[in-house]
C-alpha cells in the first residue's frame, strides 16, 4: 500500500512538472507574439523615432558642451603657464 502511495505522488509530481513546463512554453510564446506585433506597430516605430532624435540631439549638447569645456581648460592651463 506504501508503496503504491509513492509511485502515484511520483506520478503526479512528474505531471504536474509537464504541466508547469507546458504552461511556461505556451505563455513564453505569447510573449513573444506580443512583443513581435509591438514591434511592428506604427506606435513603436513612431517612439523609437522619437527615441532617437532625442538621443541625437542630448548627445549633439553634450558634444558642445565638451569642446567647450576642453578649451575653457586648455585656455586655463595657458594663463597659469603665462603667469
Amino acid at each position: 500500500m506504501a508503496l503504491s502511495k509513492n509511485s502515484e505522488e511520483e506520478k503526479n509530481n512528474k505531471n504536474s512538472g509537464q504541466k508547469e513546463e507546458s504552461w511556461m512554453d505556451k505563455a513564453n510564446e505569447y510573449i513573444d507574439e506580443k512583443a513581435e506585433q509591438l514591434h511592428k506597430s506604427s506606435t513603436y516605430r513612431k517612439a523609437d523615432e522619437s527615441l532617437e532624435k532625442a538621443t541625437r540631439k542630448l548627445f549633439r549638447k553634450a558634444g558642445i558642451l565638451w569642446g567647450k569645456s576642453e578649451r575653457y581648460l586648455k585656455e586655463g592651463k595657458k594663463d597659469k603657464d603665462s603667469d
